[in-house]
């Protein structure tokens, strides 16, 4: 068990962010920056995927990643019908939804490329985690202020959740047990 290996991918709009565990200890970390120039050739951001599918294998493989010790490939989660939070295995149903997204979004390459690498790695499977689409909203929290209108969640849950949780470490109480107001600025 002590041998698990996970490659994290998190795209941005001008980087992607690469990450390789060995159980939850980080053995690699990149931040691989795209210039304006790089990425302008791309009509849509998910055009982009070749492109950041291969700078991801070029840094694994410079870093010696033994792609072959990897169980996991977990991708920054993406533009999907609205989902609880979670993590989530990527498959036909989900990579459908990223490709044809009706919003262009970096996250949609996460669980693409993640998808993609493991299709060279025995054994090993694709996830995504807290796609922005999480919708666990109150009920009351979808008054949008006419009656005809009801307010959907998108948002950046996984930021969201993350200082939500690094809150409720710093204070050591229990992010469930936590009511918050939390903004993405």
């Amino acid at each position: 068990m002590n041998d698990i290996r996970i490659i994290a991918i998190n795209p941005g709009s001008t980087s992607t962010k690469i990450a390789v565990y060995k159980n939850t200890d980080p053995v690699f970390l990149k931040n691989l920056k795209h210039s304006t120039e790089d990425l302008a050739i791309f009509p849509r951001i998910t055009d982009q995927f070749q492109f950041r599918k291969e700078i991801i294998l070029k840094n694994l493989n410079e870093a010696e990643i033994d792609l072959g010790m990897v169980k996991a490939v977990i991708g920054r989660g993406g533009i999907l019908k609205p989902i609880q939070s979670g993590v989530y295995e990527v498959n036909d149903s989900m990579i459908h939804d990223l490709i044809n997204s009706p919003l262009d979004h970096a996250s949609n390459l996460g669980g693409l490329i993640a998808h993609d690498l493991i299709k060279s790695i025995p054994g090993a499977k694709a996830y995504i985690a807290d796609p922005v689409v999480v919708d666990e909203l109150d009920d009351i929290a979808r008054i949008a202020g006419h009656p005809l209108f009801e307010r959907i969640s998108i948002f950046h849950a996984l930021n969201q959740k993350a200082i939500a949780r690094d809150f409720a470490k710093a204070i050591q109480r229990k992010y469930e047990d936590l009511n918050l107001i939390i903004a993405h600025l």
